[in-house]
This record gives structure tokens, sequence and C-alpha cells, in this order.
């Protein structure tokens, strides 16, 4: 099933751009190219459990100002709205509370420009089953991931292999704009969503700069996980744990970490290469770059490798972070493959090859692949 967003832009005739996260210092020309400086929401929807209208999309930072004058009109009447800025987060949100009605005529209206989209209360139904995809069932399970170019069969085993490990209800691909778009939705249609977001990827190595992989998540978080549990593990990345004991540690305490293994490349002997093909881990855990399973509704933003909750302290709230530290699961880990890459950073070489000594013979994932 494929999910199209409803972006908004700030116009090309329009000078105002945004500029990159201070934090990042300088960006280079090249770089540069891969920021994204004029994307005001990746996504408008409506949020049928609560009737809301959601805009969200990369910090708005020096453009706030611009995006916070907006007026917003939803079936011809005017309604007052939220919006807040997450600069560290690397996302905005607007909301805003709408009538309660099947179709919604939506007008975003800026100093300068105006976006006209036309909404639907919950474009996601499925007949078949008399459920809002919308809104997951208590403890429906969805993983999500962003992905460009990857090699269909590495999808495609991936998303098997969770299913069958894990009990995944359903799976979010977000795709950054693959060349082999078509090819992905023949192999993969059926057992999982494609939601189109070609947005910059972002400055590599400028975390602070870089949009598209942490609203994607954010996205799914309050789009297509809610009332569920969340599995963020990128393409190249398989778990080895048990289930019960995940779904137990979440129920607790909301959240459960995972730290790392890396599987070089040690040479396949083929081209048309997979996850089976890969048998030898480094023995050292990688302690950073986590990766988790979340309770939906408990956190209120995500990042690839943390979680926010929301506090409300008198008349104010704030972001908590939950602590990482305290919340891994010791006995589990997920193998990060070097080699299930399309190398598009090949400044990382994790296309080097390597040999078998030092290494640990780990066949965890095979065995926990589905038979056929």
């Amino acid at each position: 099933m494929k999910y199209k967003v409803n972006p908004v832009s700030i116009p090309n005739d329009v000078a105002l751009r945004r500029q990159p996260h201070p934090k990042d210092g300088v960006i280079s020309e090249e770089q540069l190219q891969n920021f994204d400086n004029k994307s005001v929401f990746y996504d408008v929807f409506i949020d049928p459990d609560v009737d809301e209208l959601v805009g969200i999309g990369p910090p708005a930072l020096n453009v706030k100002p611009y995006v916070e004058g907006i007026t917003v009109w939803v079936n011809g009447r005017q309604i007052r709205f939220s919006f807040v800025d997450y600069p560290e987060h690397k996302v905005c949100l607007l909301k805003a509370r709408v009538p309660h009605a099947e179709r919604y005529e939506v007008v975003l209206e800026f100093s300068d420009a105006t976006h006209e989209m036309t909404l639907l209360r919950d474009p996601l139904r499925d007949p078949s089953r008399d459920l809002s995809r919308n809104s997951a069932a208590p403890g429906r399970k969805v993983l999500t991931a962003i992905s460009k170019n990857n090699a269909v069969e590495w999808v495609d085993e991936w998303i098997d292999f969770y299913k069958t490990n894990y009990g995944i209800d359903d799976v979010f691909i977000y795709d950054n704009g693959s060349d082999n778009l078509e090819a992905l939705e023949a192999r993969v249609g059926e057992k999982a969503n494609i939601v189109s977001w070609n947005f910059p990827f972002g400055p590599t190595a400028k975390r602070f700069s870089s949009f598209a992989q942490p609203v994607a998540l954010n996205h799914c978080l309050k789009r297509f996980a809610k009332g569920g549990v969340l599995f963020n593990f990128d393409i190249d990345e398989l778990l080895v744990a048990d289930h019960d004991r995940i779904m137990q540690v979440v129920s607790r305490h909301k959240v459960v970490y995972f730290e790392s293994h890396n599987v070089p490349y040690v040479n396949p002997g083929k081209r048309d290469y997979s996850f089976r093909d890969f048998r030898y881990r480094y023995p050292e855990r990688k302690k950073t770059a986590r990766k988790f399973v979340c309770d939906a509704d408990a956190n209120f933003l995500i990042s690839p490798h943390n979680t926010w909750v929301k506090k409300n302290y008198f008349l104010a709230s704030r972001l908590k972070r939950n602590k990482p530290d305290a919340l891994v699961d010791t006995e589990s880990y997920f193998l990060h493959f070097l080699g299930i890459t399309t190398n598009w950073q090949p400044g990382l070489n994790k296309l080097k090859e390597v040999t078998t000594d030092g290494l640990v013979k780990d066949e965890s994932h095979i065995r926990m692949m589905p038979v056929g």
C-alpha cells in the first residue's frame, strides 16, 4: 500500500530560506545541496482519534516567525492552532482541533502564499478488517525505517525476519526517492506500506541539520503507531532478542534499548548477497547508536537513537530523555550488517573486505530466518 504525504514548502519565488542549525558549524557548498532549506511541513493530516489537524516537518529555526504567522482555515472557518519548534530534536509540530467530519478542506495562508489541500478523516481504513490503520489496536506492533535504493531482496528479507520473530503487524518504509521504487512496490507492496518521503536527507555528518530520518520516525510515531508499539531498526539491522521479554519490558518501562555488533563485509563470493551470507561479527559490543522498541503513546518524540517523554511542571512542560543506560536489554543485541548498503557514504568504508581473523561466528539471525 502506498501513502502519499501532503507537503508544504516556502515557494520558490519567496526569498526566505531556512538556515542550517548553528551547532553544525560551517557546512560546505557541496553539503548544502542535501540540506532542506524550504520545507515547512513534510505532511499535513487529520488525527481522527482526537479530531485534530497535524502538521509535522523539519525544525523551523530562523523561519519560525514566518510559520507562526499563518492563518489556518478548515472547511471555511478560521481555527486556532499551536505551533512548537523543536530544533534539538529536528522536528516541528502544528496542531489544531477541528470539527468532526469525513472530509476537510484545509487552507494554510502564509503572508505571501496560500496552500490548499483536501484531507480525508481516515484515508488508511482497511475494510477487510474494519479497522482504522491510522489508529493501532492496543499492543499493535509497527516496524519502520527510511530507505533509498536498497536492494528489494534485502528489504523483503528484513520485513519477513521481523514479522516472523516479533509478530509485526504493519511495516512502514519511508522511501527517500529510490530509483528502484517500482520494483520495491512490486516486491513488498502487499506486506508493507510505502510512504513517499522524497525530501533532502541532509548533509552527512551534520546531525542537527539532517531532517528526513528524524521527521520520518516521528511521523510514524504519531501517524501510524498510535496505541501500539514501534520497532525502530534500519534495513541493515536485525534484532536478536526474545519477543516476550521485549514486550514485558516495554509494558513496564515504555521503552527498551539495544546495543549492537557490527557484521563486517567478509566476501560472500557472489554479487547478489543478503543477510544469510554473513556469519561473522566483531566481538565488541557497540554502546553508541543504540536502537529501541517503544510504546508509541508514552513517548512524545523520538530520534534514530533516543526517545523523549513530555513532563508537565506547574504551568510549563518540557521534554525529558529516557536514559538508554538504564533501559538497555543486556541479554539482547542487534546485528548491523555493513555489507547491506548502497555505499552512499563511501567515506565510511563499509564495503572494505576483511578476513575472519578475530571475528566471532554468529548464525543467530540465520536460525531466525523464516523457512522458504
